[in-house]
């Protein structure tokens, strides 16, 4: 299935199962609003002054990383304005570093900017980038940028999860 991913300067792709976007409160919010700021440019970093970003960065998203790496939710950071992308899913039983688990069989994807404004806003209606109906279970992930996401379901997930990608 193809998709387009627009953004602007500071953004991130973000893969989620439905269900857990009920999850996400308003520290996790705090932290991926910190988190896409890779590199400090946005009014956040004034909020620690004479801080390394990279310190800040990594000390405030605790919670988000370990929510990534769970498996609920795939964050790829990409600051590119426009990518045509493809994502397929298969049976296969590849292994790969980066997981996410489906629990509802609804998949979907969102830029970063987008589910901040809208679970910020609950009156918003968000816009997806793509929505998959597919088998419930745990799927790794492997991908060349973004232009290319392969998921394969697996039958067990008991490695370290890399959910965070820096493309």
């Amino acid at each position: 299935m193809n998709f387009c991913y627009e953004c602007d300067s500071m953004d991130a792709l973000i893969l989620i199962d439905e269900q857990y976007l009920d999850k996400i409160d308003d520290e996790l919010l705090r932290e991926l609003d910190i988190f896409i700021d890779y590199y400090g440019k946005s009014e956040l970093a004034y909020d620690f002054p004479n801080e390394n970003w990279n310190d800040v960065r990594k000390r405030e998203t605790k919670e988000l990383v370990e929510f990534c790496n769970s498996g609920k939710m795939v964050i790829f950071l990409y600051y590119e304005n426009e990518k045509n992308g493809e994502i397929t899913i298969s049976d296969s039983q590849k292994s790969s570093r980066t997981f996410i688990n489906i629990e509802s069989g609804k998949l979907i994807l969102v830029n970063a900017s987008e589910l901040l404004q809208c679970l910020s806003y609950p009156d918003l209606k968000m816009e997806r980038i793509l929505e998959l109906d597919i088998e419930k279970g745990v799927y790794s992930i492997e991908y060349e940028e973004i232009k290319s996401l392969k998921l394969a379901r697996r039958l067990e997930c008991n490695e370290v999860n890399n959910a965070i990608e820096l493309l």
